[in-house]
């Protein structure tokens, strides 16, 4: 029992893509497990470490920053505001208590009461001598004291004097005292100005514990954190372990004691492989179905996916800018399509992400480069095309890394070493892909625009020989390959393999190629001797004898199933009218069908078409501009009448498209047998 299902589940569809989503999720998982789980050791404060450690990622040494930090801010200068109110204050103590000297002075009261009276003040430290000699002066000796002291204190007070500075103060009470020395009062008053002046010259300037903390704080934020690189040694051979060696080995996870962390860790790692899987398979299942229902392809998608890690890996530990970036792109653009090659990068960037350690930098730069990459490689047809694209996609991630390390303070000499792994990361990405992908066309029989330009090699045996053997159906493969090209192109198809796949539509005529129009070159027809029938079935056997050929000279699928659908299931009409004519019985018209299948892809669409017209052309003499439109049209509306395109995915839109390109390049081919309907109606007038 078991010996007949296996084989059967080995062959079915949806293992084998189960399969393939099991071991991509298998590789990915290990390869990112390799990434971000670090060797363990099993060590103690006090032991002496038997290797040197390298921290495997980076990481903020937060002991070092706060210490860091706190040498900053010891740096700080404490922050004062200056208190202008205190020089008003004490002026307007001076005038008040020099008003009241001139009112107990003009006053009848005996000079003991006028002396007692301005004791009672306290308004300054005068000695008794010093208010008996206040009591005898006039109002102008006053005023003129008093305004001395108000102008020499308001000078003071644009000075700062900081709080609980007394150097200062006593410096500056001096210079006043220095200065009053000059003047020309008597002794006796310089001593009472002084002792008022003094009193009033006081700090301005207070510690402002508000503002201190707000530039303390700004400092700190100023701080760059000290940062553990990714293989920097945290510690060496023989060094006896401390209390913050043991803070960086933990930190940096390689301690056995930090075994619950790596829990998290590899459930983390599975989830992010299993989400990249699935945002893949829903996209392919909803937009990319040709890609979801060919395991071949399948395959590739998730191969390239799995490829692309492993070099991530293999280049991050050299160079962060060394990475392949756009090894991904290219190949996915050039064996399938832009808008998948984008969506896959985009969503495996994830992975990518987790592989350098979620370097914002590198990441950056990857992810630029790789949509870059995606551009630039879309025309590429030939190796030497996608080595000029890898060198321009290395130019582009240079310039990103330039801009980064200009940002972020980084030394010239260190931005242009980087910004060489840059562009050598992209010529690596050509050149991986080059190599790439001659083995991915011989294990998934894929054809990539490298395969269809050597298979366009007029060189080429098969291609010689058709030109020797038949050289009137290799003109016409010509002719066909041009108009195919240009309507693919026109509709968004794949235009390189249209015209690929005209070249050898035609290519079973070899065995037998005058019994094609094409290749006769006198008047000499051999189906004159035959039964429409057989003429049917000579003339259909050539999509046989051309998938015969194909198989000898190992031709792509993609251009053996172009042979196989060129024609369809269309009727051979002219020797099935024929057959009617002659015949009384009732004639069985899947005799005089090809055997199709009808065209699965537009590419085969487009080349049944072309090749149908340019053969109904060639067999009309002399043709107008009406001509080549009404044939065009007719021969389109014949193959939609009989379903020949319900297999293809052509829109009506498409078709449209097509019948134009195929009129303007038509009417190129024809030009100088074109004779305008306007022109001839002139000539006849």
């Amino acid at each position: 029992m078991f010996k007949i299902t296996a084989p059967k589940i080995l062959k079915n569809d949806k293992f084998q893509r189960f399969l393939v989503l099991f071991l991509t999720f298998v590789l990915l998982s290990l390869i990112s497990f390799k990434s971000v789980i670090p060797q363990k050791y099993d060590l103690q404060e006090g032991q002496q470490s038997p290797v040197d450690i390298k921290s495997p990622r980076e990481f903020v040494d937060e002991i070092a920053t706060q210490e860091k930090s706190q040498m900053a801010v010891s740096g700080v200068p404490l922050q004062y505001t200056k208190d202008n109110d205190l020089q008003n204050e004490a002026i307007n103590k001076i005038n008040q208590f020099f008003s009241l000297v001139l009112d107990i002075n003009t006053s009848s009261l005996s000079e003991l009461e006028k002396i007692n009276k301005l004791k009672e003040t306290k308004f300054y430290n005068l000695t008794e001598s010093n208010l008996t000699v206040l009591i005898k002066l006039d109002s102008e000796k006053i005023k003129s004291i008093s305004n001395y002291i108000i102008n020499s204190i308001s000078d003071i007070s644009k000075k700062d004097i900081m709080q609980n500075d007394e150097a200062t103060l006593e410096n500056i009470r001096l210079e006043f005292k220095s200065s009053l020395d000059k003047t020309a009062f008597e002794n006796n008053i310089k001593e009472i100005i002084y002792t008022i002046g003094a009193s009033s010259i006081k700090p301005n300037m207070f510690f402002d514990v508000k503002k201190t903390n707000e530039l303390q704080d700004l400092v700190k934020k100023q701080v760059e954190p000290v940062v553990i690189r990714k293989n920097q040694i945290i510690v060496s051979k023989g060094d006896t372990i401390n209390s913050y060696q043991m803070y960086l080995l933990n930190k940096a996870g390689v301690l056995k004691s930090n075994s619950i962390s790596d829990i998290n860790i590899y459930i983390s790692v599975l989830a992010l492989v299993a989400i990249v899987e699935i945002l893949i398979l829903l996209y392919l299942t909803k937009f990319k179905k040709e890609a979801y229902e060919s395991i071949n392809k399948f395959t590739m998608i998730f191969l390239t996916l799995t490829l692309n890690a492993l070099f991530v890996i293999a280049t991050y530990a050299i160079s962060p800018y060394l990475i392949p970036i756009a090894l991904m792109p290219i190949l996915l653009t050039l064996i399938f399509e832009q808008n998948l090659a984008m969506y896959v990068f985009i969503i495996s960037s994830m992975i990518t992400a987790v592989l350098t350690n979620f370097n914002l930098e590198t990441f950056v730069v990857y992810l630029f480069g790789g949509l870059i990459g995606t551009i630039y490689i879309y025309k590429a047809h030939d190796r030497s095309n996608i080595m000029l694209s890898g060198f321009l996609i290395g130019i582009f991630d240079s310039l990103i890394i330039l801009s980064i390390g200009l940002l972020n303070g980084i030394e010239i000499t260190q931005i242009i070493i980087n910004m060489s792994y840059g562009i050598a990361g992209g010529l690596i990405s050509s050149i991986l892909s080059i190599g790439i992908m001659p083995i991915f066309e011989q294990i998934f029989d894929i054809v990539t625009p490298i395969k269809l330009m050597e298979l366009s090699n007029p060189n080429l045996p098969l291609l010689k020989k058709i030109l020797f053997e038949a050289p009137g159906t290799y003109h016409h493969s010509i002719l066909v390959g041009n108009l195919a090209e240009a309507a693919a192109e026109a509709i968004g198809a794949n235009s390189l393999l249209a015209r690929v796949g005209a070249y050898y539509h035609d290519i079973g005529k070899i065995k037998r190629p005058y019994f094609f129009k094409e290749n006769q070159i006198t008047n000499d027809n051999p189906h004159d001797n035959l039964t429409p029938k057989l003429s049917a079935m000579i003339i259909s056997a050539h999509v046989k004898d051309g998938i015969e050929l194909a198989n000898h000279y190992k031709l792509p699928e993609v251009i053996k199933q172009i042979i196989q659908e060129h024609h369809g299931t269309t009727l051979i009409k002219y020797f099935y009218v024929m057959e009617k004519n002659n015949s009384l019985e009732e004639v069985d018209e899947s005799n005089f069908r090809y055997p199709g299948p009808k065209p699965r892809s537009k590419e085969a669409a487009i080349v049944m078409l072309a090749d149908c017209v340019e053969a109904a052309l060639r067999s009309l003499g002399n043709i107008t501009v009406a001509d080549i439109e009404n044939m065009v049209n007719k021969l389109t509306k014949e193959k939609m009448d009989e379903g020949q395109f319900d297999e293809c995915n052509l829109t009506l839109r498409e078709i449209l498209i097509i019948k134009k390109s195929f009129i303007n390049v038509l009417q190129g081919i024809f030009h100088s047998r074109i004779e305008y309907p306007e022109i001839a109606e002139q000539k006849v007038n």
